[in-house]
């Protein structure tokens, strides 16, 4: 069971693309929490091509609520960043029920929120790029997910 916390997304697009990743891969469900945009939003729509009404979504005032939530129902909850704490997404062991936290595009996972995790991955970057766009981020490590999962099917 895979579902993504989005923790105060600004950008329509970036939600929008994330309601894509996670139709084409059958993600459970989205939380879009704090200032993240919520549907009926012509930008996302636009973006999703409609798939914000194929993924199970809901809306929650706070991120630490959504992962509260996911962490009663024994999900393991990941945060997608670059810090000191990382690990890389290569090294990562792949749980059954599993709940993605991709922050800001400007700010990242907030510091309370990261601690509220079970751990954070990181994609490897092979230059001193930092990192990528949120949802490229997202694409790149659910599609990792998804297949090394398959791979220990």
């Amino acid at each position: 069971m895979r579902v993504v916390i989005l923790d105060n997304l600004r950008s329509a697009w970036n939600v929008g693309s994330v309601f894509r990743t996670s139709a084409a891969l059958k993600y459970d469900h989205i939380a879009l929490c704090g200032v993240t945009i919520t549907p009926p939003s012509k930008k996302l729509k636009d973006t999703s091509r409609g798939m914000e009404d194929v993924v199970p979504w809901s809306s929650y005032l706070t991120t630490s609520e959504a992962v509260e939530y996911y962490k009663s129902r024994d999900y393991k909850v990941i945060a997608l960043e670059s810090n000191s704490n990382a690990k890389s997404i290569q090294d990562w062991v792949v749980d059954e029920k599993v709940a993605w936290v991709l922050g800001n595009e400007a700010n990242g996972v907030a510091p309370s929120i990261l601690s509220l995790c079970d751990d954070a991955l990181e994609l490897p970057m092979l230059s001193e790029q930092t990192g990528i766009n949120v949802s490229c981020a997202f694409a790149a490590a659910a599609y990792q997910d998804f297949f090394m999962s398959k791979a220990n099917d």
